[in-house]
């Protein structure tokens, strides 16, 4: 399956925010990233998918500088305009085109994405060359879905796993030499299926890069 277009997002960027669901995986996502991770006002974070920035903005305020970089112009603008009026100063919005974007060398302290590996199909490139952008010692911190049986996407269009497996994703770290790997179930996402109503975790998956 292909991954879902810059245009597919942006034609939703401007009502993303008001599903309440979203607020709460957003949340939830956030809150487990700060209990995980020491954050301080000298790291240099990268959120990869920042989407209108439900998850990353709660973490500015307590970090030196955000990338928040994107495919859709639409959810990037939404983050401006959010940026603009918590008034946050450290976030820097990019809009990357991912055939052709290149992830600087051992640049950041934190990278972290929510909701975003089960849109990539090459999972384990992608794994690559964030571990390629952290400094020694960093830490990646990846929020998504645990497998699942295909029914939680009502539009499967852009989907190129139905969910991961936490313990996939650890054996392939730990091939990339990241230690403390942990994973946990950080939120549950509920939503009616036919006469029933079903149930999907969210992990939270946390390795650091050798020093």
């Amino acid at each position: 399956m292909n991954q879902a277009s810059p245009r597919d997002f942006d034609k939703v960027a401007a009502s993303w925010d008001e599903k309440p669901q979203r607020r709460l995986l957003a949340e939830a996502v956030s809150a487990a990233i700060a209990e995980s991770v020491h954050l301080h006002r000298a790291l240099q974070v990268l959120e990869y998918g920042c989407g209108t920035g439900l998850c990353g903005l709660q973490l500015a305020s307590k970090v030196g500088w955000l990338t928040a970089v994107d495919t859709s112009a639409g959810m990037l603008e939404e983050l401006r305009r959010k940026t603009r009026d918590l008034g946050l100063e450290n976030v820097t919005p990019v809009l990357i085109q991912p055939e052709s974007w290149t992830l600087p060398n051992a640049a950041y302290d934190l990278i972290f994405s929510s909701m975003v590996l089960h849109h990539i199909a090459a999972t384990e490139t992608l794994l690559y060359n964030l571990s390629q952008a952290l400094r020694p010692g960093g830490t990646l911190a990846l929020a998504d879905l645990q497998k699942e049986d295909g029914t939680f996407h009502d539009d499967p269009t852009g989907v190129a796993h139905h969910g991961l497996d936490p313990q996939a994703l650890i054996t392939l770290l730990a091939g990339l030499g990241f230690t403390s790997l942990k994973t946990r179930t950080v939120h549950t996402i509920f939503k009616e299926r036919g006469a029933d109503e079903h149930g999907y975790p969210v992990f939270l998956l946390t390795g650091q890069k050798p020093r």
